[in-house]
């Protein structure tokens, strides 16, 4: 019995933003770098920064740049540390020119991101069909290997290797793609 799927599942958006938030977080960084004059208060304003993007991830919109997003909180989480810590931070001018620059670069995670799905795609479907198979039902369909094993008439354990051995050859194929270093 196969079961086809070709529809993907959509991410939730704490999935989406775990993703992006490691696609910009040397940008963000870098650009947190460039506004903060006092570098010890970097790190508490980027881990910050994540922390009301975290919370306020309800608020953004999908359609935009995440990059503009999260910088603009960051900048707003600096002033506030300029004011509470007296931490100099650029002025708004500075900001604004700063993120002008930092936005340039935006388009290339998004560019990115789709490129490595694609490869990732490509991938799943030179596999073998069994692997295949369960590569779809264990993390598009989300199925826990004990309903996927009956539903192909098999043992956990069957499930557990072919699963392993189909990650092993998606590893290679990603590598061979160069998605993965």
């Amino acid at each position: 019995m196969t079961c086809e799927m070709t529809l993907r599942r959509e991410p939730s958006a704490h999935e989406v933003f775990e993703i992006l938030a490691r696609d910009h977080s040397d940008h963000l960084l870098v650009f947190l770098r460039a506004v903060v004059r006092d570098k010890s208060a970097v790190d508490d304003i980027f881990q910050e920064t994540m922390m009301v993007a975290w919370r306020r991830l309800a608020d953004f919109d999908r359609s935009r740049s995440f990059g503009a997003w999260i910088r603009g909180i960051g900048s707003r989480v600096a002033m506030d540390h300029a004011g509470r810590r007296r931490v100099a931070v650029a002025d708004p001018a500075m900001l604004a020119e700063l993120e002008r620059h930092a936005s340039a670069f935006d388009g290339d995670h998004a560019l990115s991101f789709r490129a490595r799905l694609a490869s990732l795609d490509e991938c799943i479907e030179r596999l073998p069909s069994d692997s295949a198979e369960v590569i779809r039902l264990t993390y598009t369909a989300n199925l826990p290997l004990r309903a996927i094993a009956t539903r192909l008439t098999v043992t956990e354990e069957t499930i557990k290797k072919r699963v392993q051995r189909a990650r092993a050859l998606l590893g290679d194929c990603l590598q061979r793609k160069g998605v993965l270093a």
